[in-house]
């Protein structure tokens, strides 16, 4: 567990990926409407990594005998679910609900975050699954400290999310993060507050708010591509947080 505790300089590095995927996102947000081709926003993307001289690590990512992914970008509308990427010639239309997951790297340090975005006018459900997929992140967030459980971040999550009415998904989870795109501890979305090891300071870790409007079954649409078996949407909003003595700090903020 301790090859997983990150020292000042590269904490360091990690807090400037931040901003910058943060900035990135921002400015990706600010291309979102109706008509848009997502390929514009994953062209976008790539060039603003080359600006910032940052590596997108989910381009040509592999993981055992999965074809390496295809895009920079995950990008998931409505009822995609999880490691979808954006193909082109598929457009937004007013109403959508869009997704965009991605990680960017420097001298081999990684951050990841996500997002929910609303096309134009989103239906009254839709800005409750958004809202609360975005509160649920913010609730667990606000659990973090050294010495918490990890099951305690994962109830928040839970706890949040089916108050609303709404499901998380079991067979995805948030993870550390640092030299590796996954590193030790799994954040699952679920689960007793007493449950899990504990997160000790100077540990870096994903926590995925990843929450469906309907059941929490996915089927796979190919290698890497999934959604919501029932056709009901699905949101996520993604934080990288590092672990303080009292505290966290949002370092995708």
């Amino acid at each position: 567990m301790d090859s997983v505790i990150k020292n000042e300089k590269e904490i360091e590095i990690m807090r400037g990926l931040g901003k910058i995927l943060s900035s990135i996102l921002n400015d990706l947000e600010k291309m979102i409407k109706s008509g848009i081709d997502v390929w514009e926003l994953e062209d976008s993307f790539l060039k603003m990594c080359k600006d910032y001289n940052v590596i997108p690590s989910c381009k040509n990512y592999s993981e055992g005998s999965l074809p390496p992914f295809p895009t920079g970008l995950c990008i998931s509308i409505n009822e995609q679910a999880v490691h979808c990427f954006p193909v082109k010639g598929t457009k937004l239309k007013e109403g959508d609900m869009v997704n965009i997951d991605t990680v960017i790297n420097f001298n081999g340090l990684h951050v990841d975050s996500a997002r929910c975005f609303p096309v134009g006018n989103i239906n009254k459900n839709n800005i409750r699954l958004l809202r609360t997929t975005k509160n649920a992140l913010h609730n667990s967030v606000l659990k973090v400290k050294d010495g918490v459980r990890l099951g305690l971040i994962s109830n928040t999550i839970q706890k949040t999310v089916e108050k609303e009415g709404f499901n998380v998904l079991k067979d995805y989870a948030g993870h550390g993060i640092g030299y590796s795109m996954h590193e030790y501890p799994e954040i699952p979305c679920y689960g007793d507050k007493n449950d899990g090891p504990k997160i000790k300071e100077g540990m870096t870790i994903c926590i995925e708010s990843l929450v469906c409007e309907g059941k929490d079954d996915i089927e796979n649409v190919s290698e890497w591509e999934t959604k919501m078996k029932d056709d009901k949407n699905f949101c996520i909003f993604e934080h990288t947080v590092l672990v303080t003595k009292n505290g966290y700090e949002i370092l995708t903020n």
